[in-house]
């Protein structure tokens, strides 16, 4: 079974793969698998960022309510 990326590993990863690309150093074949790998892992982390945005959208909203509830009593 394939572990869950965190977003810390994943963005150690994909700067990996950009200093690789920027190098110049890897074959043409290579490259294209490495920039395909970082295009994924891009989007991988960027669903991960929008997921912890709706979080504290929630936690956020919920708490404001409280506090208004509270603050009527």
């Amino acid at each position: 079974m394939k572990k869950k990326l965190t977003f810390e590993e994943g963005m150690a990863e994909l700067e990996g793969l950009v200093q690789a690309l920027e190098a110049g150093q890897l074959p043409l074949e290579e490259s294209f698998k490495t920039y395909e790998r970082a295009v994924k892992l891009k989007a991988e982390l960027s669903a991960l960022l929008d997921e912890g945005d709706r979080r504290i959208r929630v936690l956020t909203e919920t708490g404001e309510r409280e506090l208004a509830e509270e603050s009527v009593k």
